[in-house]
């Protein structure tokens, strides 16, 4: 097993406990969010330690999974996925963002806009790195 994803996914395991104890130990008055978000951090870092030990374990799927990280095709769906998913996402927080707006809900408005933002710029700065990478 790689060493850096297990210790990726214990470092989730260990976020998810503590985001839960601080929604137990009363630091908000309304601890459902920390709930919420400590129980989904613990439980993808608990379920990618599962799949990252079973794929260990089982020298078939393991073969099959490194095999499928390498095909060509399934990188290039991956792209694509994540092409539609980023321009969805754009659209989606554009109608937000206006229809808050204009309903005057601002500071949901502002937030859709900002993430808007956020992600153009991030995009940005990726591009910039991976066209001097490849």
């Amino acid at each position: 097993m790689k060493n850096k994803r297990f210790i990726i996914y214990v470092i989730e395991i260990v976020i998810g406990i503590i985001i839960e104890m601080l929604a137990f130990s009363g630091i908000t008055s309304d601890p459902s969010v920390l709930t919420g978000i400590g129980s989904g951090i613990l439980a993808v870092g608990l379920v990618q330690l599962f799949r990252a030990v079973r794929i260990e374990q089982d020298p078939e799927l393991k073969k099959r999974v490194e095999t499928a990280s390498k095909d060509e095709r399934y990188a290039f769906i991956s792209m694509k996925a994540k092409e539609a998913a980023f321009v969805i996402y754009l659209i989606i927080a554009g109608v937000i963002s206006m229809a808050a707006l204009i309903l005057g809900y601002e500071s949901l408005g502002m937030t859709a806009a900002m993430s808007i933002c956020l992600l153009v710029i991030l995009y940005t700065i990726m591009f910039r790195i991976m066209a001097k990478k490849y």
